[in-house]
């Protein structure tokens, strides 16, 4: 079996040349068995790539689909031509054996959704330690593997049956991804396009795979900034009012139920946590922690007043977030 693997990109050169450096310099697996296609939705010019990298299986292609990342996933898969598709995100660094387990293991198993273990990169923990939005980034993220349930274990080298997915490292058979019809381009940003698209695939009869022992590294170096990680949480939020729209059923995710409107039958927790929200939404209350957030690093404030503010700043984007996608997805839909 060979490889086809699959990058959507945006604007972020610096940082899909170190994927590819490992893709081509650090990975073990024999040239002529796998592909490399950039789908590029940015307005980047990647020929310089091809000087850099100057090899016959790399192909980059402009995103002809619908912007964001399920259009421009798409878009990758449509040159794709061997029997496995790695979707791997451009700020992801491979070892030297991801790829043959990869193709170990789908040759081993029939309708599968296989994910890679995923740490992040010690430049990422160096950068982030030496400022207090990093600081506070490192505190605060739940470790998504935490949130996996281990359904089973199916051999002695880390291979489990799982829960939930991502589309990080994710690897489906080409034939495969075409049965489960691709990744649905009405969510405009990443963020539950890939949720939504596992969960098809639990629908179609697809087992979603976990292989422990085969690490790779997430080097979003680029985004260890505050206006990063806000648009992320909005695009996020966004991503679950779509999300909803199709599986009412994920409207028991607090993503949802703590933005929306403010009821008496509300437990006091949600009451209290819905009253914060509204307040940190404010404009003129959302403005002044910005402001605080933003000249509180230049004045070195301490880490805990400044999470704090970081806290407030994600309750609002959230709150506003949510309001906006409810009003364009839900409201338009019953004019």
């Amino acid at each position: 079996m060979k490889i086809s693997i699959l990058i959507p990109t945006k604007n972020r050169l610096p940082i899909l040349r170190e994927t590819l450096h490992n893709i081509y310099f650090i990975n073990k697996l024999p040239k002529e068995d796998f592909e490399v296609i950039v789908s590029n939705d940015g307005d980047e010019d990647l020929s310089i790539l091809y000087d850099e990298f100057p090899f016959d299986n790399l192909k980059i292609v402009k995103n002809t689909h619908k912007h964001g990342a399920a259009g421009n996933r798409n878009n990758a898969a449509d040159y794709a031509q061997y029997e496995i598709f790695q979707f791997l995100d451009d700020d992801i660094l491979i070892n030297s054996n991801t790829l043959t387990r990869v193709i170990n293991r789908h040759s081993h198993y029939g309708k599968i959704l296989l994910i890679s273990n995923l740490f992040f990169s010690e430049t990422y923990l160096e950068l982030a330690r030496k400022t207090t939005f990093g600081r506070y980034k490192l505190t605060t993220l739940s470790d998504f593997w935490e949130n996996i349930k281990k359904i089973n274990k199916l051999d002695d080298d880390g291979l489990y049956k799982i829960n939930i997915s991502m589309a990080g490292t994710l690897s489906i058979k080409k034939n495969d991804f075409e049965l489960n019809g691709g990744y649905n381009e009405n969510f405009n940003y990443a963020g539950w396009e890939d949720a939504e698209f596992n969960h098809r695939a639990i629908l179609n009869g697809f087992d979603l795979l976990f292989d422990e022992n085969n690490i790779c590294f997430h080097n979003e170096i680029d985004r260890l900034n505050l206006e990063s990680w806000l648009a992320r949480q909005r695009a996020d939020t966004y991503g679950i009012v779509i999300m909803c729209k199709y599986f009412p059923q994920f409207k028991s995710y607090s993503s949802w139920y703590t933005n929306t409107t403010l009821k008496i039958e509300d437990p006091w927790d949600i009451k209290n946590l819905k009253l914060k929200k509204i307040f940190c939404s404010l404009p003129p209350v959302y403005n002044f922690f910005h402001f605080l957030a933003i000249n509180g690093e230049k004045m070195k404030l301490p880490d805990a007043f400044q999470f704090r503010i970081y806290n407030a700043l994600w309750l609002g984007a959230t709150y506003r977030s949510f309001r906006e996608s409810y009003k364009e997805i839900f409201k338009k839909e019953k004019a």
